[in-house]
């Protein structure tokens, strides 16, 4: 007898109370039990003990009765196993808020999520970074504010020094504040740090990362700001007051620069005797040169030639009245007359040719000796200064005795100039031009600088070799130099507020950025309290009942005691 059969003999499924249709309930339980004793035939109702009804079960399900297996155990341990994974799965969710804790909840999702937790962490550094980015741009921007506080004092002193009521006295008092100001800005430049970082005593650019991948970054570019880089390192405000004296006088500048002739051919040959060679001017004629030898009055003509930087002979001129000579070849010095004006040959006799190539050279001992030197030779000569012709003897011929070169004496002086100048003595300062003060009480060298900027110094000229000697610089036009100094902090204080307003618009981004990443990964790992209260309460339904179920099936076996009866 089947489950299906008795079910299809029962009546609304009522186990207790069958209605045999087509079948015999007796016959069943006799073909399992042996006999059944009915209380008379086909009764209406009838009553199936307990332990006959599980038997039939039993017998429905074609199982054969055991007490070694009890399957209806192991199908409830399975269903509360179950059960309680579910309530751990939900517990575990509920107490951690992620509905995923491991991979195994959701592979996919988890791997999504942690590229998420990646981008997430990496923006909120990159957040912190801009703020520290801001923090370096305010800390330069309020170093670069003390800075231009000074400048402003400068100024004002500068316009207090051009009121001509000044006295010296006042001027320098002015100076001195100005000085202390000039220090302070660079004592400010060179001590301002931002973790350890000088940002104004050297031009640097600082990298901020603001992203979570590779070159999503903002430079912050400082630069050196200090008295030198602001163009005051050498501020004054003496010129004002020399200016005010004597003014400036700009006649004749350039003719003192290229009028100076440069005698490079004086060497030594001889540290003994008292000859010597003299260069003069013709208080006549400027622009003719004189050569002189010393124990004589004797002139010889000479033009300069500046393709060769030389003195050159001319033979029809042979006697003239001199100025006062200020270069002179001391005794036992030689005079090269460069640019070709001897022609030397054994016992020939040639006319002094100024435009002549230069073969030899003209020589004078300490003897007062005439000496052509060709080569190595020094051959003796005579000077017809009539004739204006020099003679070389072959037959006399020395080899050079001791020749030692000494220092050239450079410059000569320019008739009709207030001073003779040596501009090349001044360095780092291109087109340099020298300028006399018109009450004669200095000079000033003005110039441009290796930037290109026009600078002017005070200068003295030394009266005797034409040397200039550069002095403080000067500053011609004080408050523009400060204006100018103004504008470059006020360019780089707008350079650091806009990146400090740059960084603001990217922290905002930012936040924005790693709250809608947020909402993202939520959605994928985070635990839905509302459904996960659910399964928790189903799943503690489950465990109660397949606890109590469990306990029933446990019993099951001991029917089999029944049919021992």
């Amino acid at each position: 007898m089947s489950l299906y059969y008795l079910k299809s003999c029962n009546s609304g499924g009522n186990k207790s109370a069958l209605k045999p249709h087509g079948c015999s309930v007796a016959s069943v339980v006799q073909n399992r039990l042996g006999s059944l004793h009915w209380k008379g035939n086909r009764p209406a109702k009838y009553t199936i003990p307990q332990s006959a009804l599980v038997l039939l079960r039993g017998a429905c399900h074609k199982r054969r009765f055991v007490v070694n297996t009890n399957y209806l155990a192991l199908v409830s341990q399975n269903n509360l196993t179950k059960s309680q994974g579910a309530l751990g799965s939900a517990i575990e969710r509920l107490s951690s808020g992620l509905r995923i804790n491991s991979a195994k909840d959701d592979a996919a999702g988890q791997a999504i999520a942690n590229r998420f937790t990646a981008n997430i962490k990496g923006l909120t550094q990159a957040s912190r970074n801009a703020n520290d980015g801001i923090s370096i741009a305010q800390t330069t921007e309020g170093a670069l504010n003390e800075i231009n506080n000074n400048l402003q004092r400068i100024r004002e002193l500068s316009v207090q020094a051009a009121n001509g009521s000044n006295s010296d006295t006042d001027l320098e008092s002015i100076q001195a504040e100005i000085s202390q100001r000039l220090g302070e800005i660079d004592r400010v430049s060179e001590q301002t740090q931002f973790n350890g970082v000088r940002v104004l005593a050297q031009e640097n650019s600082l990298t901020v990362q603001v992203g979570a991948h590779d070159s999503e970054t903002i430079s912050v570019n400082l630069k050196q700001i200090n008295s030198d880089t602001l163009g005051l390192g050498k501020f004054s405000i003496e010129l004002g007051k020399v200016a005010q004296s004597a003014g400036i006088e700009t006649a004749a500048t350039t003719e003192l620069a290229a009028a100076t002739v440069d005698v490079t051919s004086l060497t030594w040959n001889d540290t003994a005797g008292a000859a010597s060679w003299t260069v003069h001017t013709l208080t006549s004629n400027p622009d003719t040169i004189l050569v002189s030898k010393g124990v004589a009055d004797t002139y010889y003509a000479a033009t300069y030639d500046s393709a060769t930087n030389s003195l050159k002979f001319d033979s029809t001129t042979k006697h003239a009245t001199a100025t006062d000579a200020l270069v002179t070849a001391a005794a036992g010095k030689d005079i090269h007359v460069g640019g070709g004006v001897i022609v030397a040959a054994d016992d020939i006799t040639g006319r002094v040719d100024a435009n002549a190539a230069a073969t030899s050279t003209l020589h004078l001992n300490a003897a007062g000796d005439y000496f052509v030197k060709t080569g190595t030779e020094y051959r003796t000569a005579t000077v017809d200064t009539d004739a204006g012709t020099i003679t070389c003897n072959s037959a006399a011929t020395k080899e050079a005795t001791n020749p030692v070169v000494g220092t050239a004496l450079t410059k000569v002086e320019v008739p009709g100039a207030a001073v003779t100048v040596d501009l090349s003595s001044v360095s780092g300062v291109s087109g340099a031009a020298l300028h006399a003060l018109k009450d004669g009480s200095g000079y000033v060298v003005k110039g441009t600088n290796a930037d290109g900027d026009a600078v002017t110094f005070a200068a003295t000229v030394d009266e005797t070799d034409g040397k200039v000697t550069l002095a403080a610089e000067l500053t011609v036009d004080p408050l523009a130099a400060i204006d100018k100094a103004l504008q470059q902090v006020d360019n780089l204080r707008s350079d650091l507020g806009a990146v400090q307003n740059r960084f603001q618009s990217t922290i905002t981004n930012l936040s924005n950025t790693v709250t809608n990443l947020s909402a993202a990964r939520s959605r994928i790992e985070d635990a839905d309290y509302a459904v996960e209260v659910s399964n928790m309460t189903r799943a503690q339904i489950l465990q109660q009942a397949g606890t109590s179920v469990l306990a029933q099936a446990n019993q099951v076996p001991q029917t089999v005691l029944s049919l021992l009866r």
